[in-house]
């Protein structure tokens, strides 16, 4: 906080405490429909389009896992018959899983964010990305 203001800065732990509440949410909306959050980020890749190889390489770096986690997970969900493994592309139940849970994060995007100013949303996004850019760095760093 400074001096001025009662209104604390952006800092880790406030973002961190921010992820777990929200992730704590997603978690139950996940639930129901039987998908871990790295599934879920698989079944969007796939939904966008991406081969199998460009699925790989957007999972390995949005969720940091190696390329056999990024695999097994293709795998778990083509044995769950939500992916067409030989074509990657989401079968009618992995469509019908995907919106079912896509449908569910918009309902709670607008519950949590949806009275906020768009400015504010623009802006925290920005200062999001920039902090996430600058991880990205210091791991690629180490």
């Amino acid at each position: 906080m400074t001096a001025a203001t009662s209104t604390p800065l952006l800092n880790g732990r406030m973002i961190g405490i921010a992820y777990h509440a929200i992730a704590a949410v997603r978690d139950r909306l996940l639930a129901a429909s039987g998908l871990t959050f790295h599934q879920s980020v698989v079944l969007q890749a796939v939904a966008d389009g991406l081969d199998r190889a460009g699925v790989v390489d957007r999972i390995t770096a949005t969720l940091k896992i190696g390329d056999p986690e990024a695999r097994t997970l293709l795998d778990e969900l083509t044995d769950a018959g939500l992916l067409d493994g030989a074509r990657s592309t989401l079968t009618d139940r992995g469509e019908r899983v995907h919106r079912g849970f896509t449908d569910a994060v918009a309902g709670l995007t607008e519950r949590l964010y949806g009275d906020l100013p768009a400015a504010e949303r623009e802006i925290a996004a920005r200062a999001l990305a920039h902090v996430t850019a600058r991880a990205n760095v210091e791991l690629a760093a180490r």
